[in-house]
């Protein structure tokens, strides 16, 4: 055996490893639901199918290939469309090529070419999962890339989570903003030149994408320009900023974690948005008070893409003053402060509306609209994985719930069995333990069915209603405020 093959060896057992063990780790092994595999064409994305394609049997893979043409770069474009189908064709996998008018959607939001090329790549993806019905979707990010990350981060004055970088595991949100699609990351501890040496061992060649070159993106010119200044006073200086990122991931995790005890005592769902309890809020730490606001940005917008630094302090210091002020936030988000709550809630949803009067039947399967929500049940067979549920979209037993469900606002005497609890109680002491504000309870829809309340839209179903290994049929119900 030759040095080379040993190398090359080497290199694909030391792979493979990181591969198969985040992929175990996340549980996304021997699951029936596909895993949407994103391939440019070029070495990163390249390697990490070719990998892929090494574990689909020993690990039960279900592999979709994903090839998305920004409309950039003429037939160099094609060439990589064309190049992605083929490869996926060879390796047995199918395919879907999508092309995007990246440079109008650029236009219309007044972003810089690369935020616009990054937000529809990852909601292209989106769709891709969504359609398919994706447990994830699989992105080749390096080391490289991450250091690249952090660099940027630091240079707009990112606070602890920018220096974090990029998560091995991340969300973004589908367009109505009711699921989370999973984005994991298994090369993002791999470097750029060993995905690189890894397609040519293979006997790949990988695509070069030509606005890599380009200098009028600032990525590019850290990469060219600044990295290597940087080298030439620390060589290891890759290294470093990776260090730094992991070190502020370690601090951050642990931040988000008293962020969330937080959360459970002072924030409340209500329709199209969060409350927060304000006095609650004051007497948090500084950094607290920051998380806290971008764990609920998350939850409805289902990732922080968007929210700056800048924003988190906005909020922060409006919340010290007088009610009756209010900010606008990425994706038509309102943030309000009252006097005993401060809210986040979707724009046109910024007024309460009027409690839920009457009964309204439900279509199942089908669509329903009653005042102010539009409502979609759905029904499907088995019980496996999906891209995460919303607050205002549920999947539940269809053998428990039955087919014969309305939606009505509580009523004195209601009772209620919240998921994970032993047992049922008064759904008015329900609302008071998820601290939800006296004046929206009579607003708040419930699902009824013959066995009681199946669904607190926007907080909990009840426990009878879940899932569970011997469920054969699952009900979908999503909740879209109407326009």
């Amino acid at each position: 055996m030759g040095r080379r093959t040993e190398d090359g060896l080497a290199l694909e057992r030391r792979l493979l490893k990181r591969v198969s063990h985040l992929l175990e780790e996340l549980e996304l092994v021997e699951c029936r639901q596909p895993l949407i595999v994103a391939v440019s064409g070029g070495p990163d994305s390249l390697a990490l199918l070719l990998l892929l394609a090494e574990l689909k049997k020993p690990l039960g893979l279900n592999l979709y290939v994903a090839h998305l043409d920004h409309g950039l770069r003429g037939q160099e474009s094609q060439g990589d469309a064309q190049f992605v189908e083929e490869k996926a064709h060879q390796l047995g996998f199918p395919v879907t090529l999508v092309q995007e008018d990246v440079e109008s959607y650029r236009k219309a939001l007044h972003l810089s070419l690369e935020e616009a090329a990054r937000e529809v790549r990852y909601s292209s993806l989106a769709k891709v999962a969504v359609a398919h019905e994706a447990a994830a979707v699989v992105l080749g990010h390096t080391a490289d890339d991450q250091a690249e990350t952090i660099l940027m981060h630091i240079l707009r004055g990112s606070g602890l989570a920018g220096l974090s970088g990029m998560s091995l595991l991340s969300h973004w949100p589908s367009l109505n903003h009711s699921q989370k699609i999973s984005l994991v990351r298994p090369l993002l501890e791999v470097r750029r030149d060993e995905t690189r040496a890894y397609c040519l061992w293979k006997g790949v060649m990988p695509r070069d994408d030509s606005t890599n070159l380009s200098l009028d993106f600032t990525r590019n010119r850290l990469r060219s320009d600044l990295l290597p200044l940087l080298r030439s006073y620390n060589p290891r200086f890759r290294e470093a900023l990776l260090r730094l990122g992991h070190s502020a991931s370690q601090d951050q995790t642990y931040i988000l974690e008293e962020a969330a005890l937080a959360r459970n005592r002072l924030v409340a769902n209500v329709r199209g948005g969060i409350t927060v309890e304000r006095r609650g809020f004051a007497a948090l730490p500084a950094t607290l008070k920051r998380n806290l606001l971008r764990l609920v940005y998350q939850e409805i917008v289902g990732s922080s893409h968007g929210l700056e630094h800048l924003h988190l302090e906005s909020m922060a210091r409006l919340a010290k003053g007088v009610a009756g002020k209010e900010m606008d936030l990425p994706f038509g988000l309102v943030f309000s402060v009252g006097h005993d709550f401060l809210r986040l809630i979707l724009g046109k949803n910024r007024a309460l509306d009027a409690p839920i009067v009457g009964e309204h039947p439900l279509i199942v399967p089908g669509d329903a609209e009653i005042p102010g929500w539009t409502i979609k049940a759905r029904l499907s067979l088995g019980n496996g994985r999906s891209p995460t549920a919303g607050a205002y979209a549920v999947r539940l037993s269809a053998e428990s719930v039955g087919l014969r469900l309305l939606v009505r606002g509580r009523r004195p005497g209601d009772r209620f069995h919240p998921l994970g609890m032993t047992g049922p109680k008064k759904l008015q002491d329900f609302m008071v333990d998820e601290k939800m504000p006296r004046e929206i309870r009579d607003r708040v829809p419930l699902v009824i069915s013959d066995e009681g309340i199946v669904w607190v839209v926007g907080h909990r179903i009840a426990h009878w209603a879940r899932l569970t290994k011997d469920t054969t049929e699952v009900m979908e119900l999503e909740f879209s405020p109407a326009t």
